[in-house]
């Protein structure tokens, strides 16, 4: 017995002292591979500049020549003149949105172009063709932004995966005064979370065929569309907890063309509209059946829209 005792302290020893082993040099390494570089930028600076906090770089895009794919992009205060492409694996952040103003240098062309695994928090991004372009398959983030005052759409999503790790999450960002759509996306994955889509001069986001997303706690309001439009054919998504309020055609439009998909609508309020609450569109010819896809649950509130909660369905050629 004692042997045996003696043999299990020496067993919990060795143990430890393996656990002791990988604690020194592995979790060191570990750390260092999982570590970013920090490049400042400051338009207000003169003089010297490599980035650093004491000699900021004078433009985003300078900074963004000496990026890597672990480089942490810090603005100070101010308007940035400029149309940037952010390489993969940059994140850029500025102190707040209202502080931090990229405005396109050439209004023909998109201001912000995001490739894979990038992001983007706390920045105006203003007056150019398009505000934001997200490449083909890049997972992205965007946080605490304002998209505004764009001549097309305010962020433009390419097409792309719709796996769960290849998502563009767009997130307590306000989308609005856009000359298109406030988001309009090709088939992805999203996750579109606590914004603000207003006063842009078709629907507020637009969705197309084959779309896998979460949409919860959106407000869509005065938009001169729909607030939300979405295709049910091959789609799955996910709505929850969104308002959909004073938006000129309806709060929500769902078309149809025949294949089938899978819409949920739950817990949202729908608050004089000028159409309909919830308006269906599919093509003549197609079977009726396909709607069993869309699903408007018993707990979404519909106040003071003109046609009322959920129109028949309307068909078109």
């Amino acid at each position: 017995m004692k042997n045996s005792r003696n043999l299990l302290n020496k067993q919990k020893i060795e143990l430890l002292g393996a656990l002791l082993l990988v604690v020194i040099f592995v979790a060191p390494f570990l750390t260092f591979a999982g570590s970013r570089s920090n490049i400042y930028v400051d338009g207000s600076k003169t003089g010297a500049e490599n980035g650093s906090q004491a000699n900021p770089y004078h433009t985003i895009s300078e900074a963004l020549v000496h990026a890597n794919n672990r480089s942490d992009v810090h603005v100070a205060k101010g308007v940035y003149i400029d149309n940037i492409e952010i390489p993969k694996g940059v994140r850029i952040f500025g102190s707040s949105a209202s502080d931090v103003i990229i405005r396109a240098k050439n209004d023909k062309k998109v201001v912000v172009s995001m490739k894979d695994d990038t992001e983007i928090n706390k920045l105006t991004i203003e007056k150019g063709n398009e505000g934001v372009w997200i490449k083909k398959d890049a997972e992205v983030s965007i946080i605490k932004c304002v998209i505004q005052k764009n001549d097309e759409d305010g962020i433009n999503i390419a097409s792309g995966s719709t796996k769960k790790d290849d998502a563009v999450s767009i997130t307590d960002s306000v989308i609005r005064e856009n000359g298109r759509a406030g988001i309009f996306s090709q088939k992805r994955r999203l996750v579109l979370m606590d914004n603000e889509i207003y006063d842009n001069d078709s629907d507020g986001v637009d969705l197309a065929a084959g779309t896998s997303a979460w949409i919860q706690d959106n407000k869509f309001k005065d938009n001169d569309g729909s607030g939300l439009k979405l295709r049910l054919d091959g789609s799955d998504i996910w709505t929850k907890s969104n308002t959909y309020r004073d938006n000129d055609h309806s709060g929500l439009e769902v078309n149809a063309s025949g294949k089938t998909g899978r819409i949920d609508v739950n817990k949202s309020k729908f608050l004089e509209n000028k159409n309909y609450g919830v308006t269906r569109v599919t093509r003549t010819g197609i079977s009726a059946n396909v709607w069993n896809g869309l699903t408007v649950q018993a707990s979404n509130t519909f106040e003071l829209t003109k046609q009322g909660a959920v129109s028949p369905i309307i068909r078109v050629k």
